[in-house]
């Protein structure tokens, strides 16, 4: 039995919309102490800007961060205003 090398990580480029939306969230660490609801944040929201989600609440319902201290739609209006401050429109 013979053992393959891993694949190759592909890391996304400091202006990719990817790496801005989970460096957004990532901020969010005192509002969403839980890693992985933060990553799954991220994700949902990534599927928002790729339109496979069509509301930006409903992105944050799908994640489900029940650890966030802020109801969802304060955390909407916090992430909003992330997303504004650096550039992150939706196209």
């Amino acid at each position: 039995m013979t053992t393959k090398p891993p694949s190759e990580i592909n890391y996304a480029s400091e202006d990719s919309l990817v790496k801005k939306i989970y460096s957004v969230v990532d901020e969010l660490k005192e509002i969403i102490p839980v890693d992985n609801e933060r990553y799954r944040l991220g994700f949902c929201l990534n599927m928002y800007m790729d339109n496979e989600i069509t509301d930006f609440m409903d992105a944050i319902d799908q994640a489900d961060p029940r650890s966030s201290k802020m109801d969802y739609p304060e955390l909407g209006k916090k992430i909003s205003g992330l997303f504004e401050e650096r550039g992150i429109v939706k196209s």
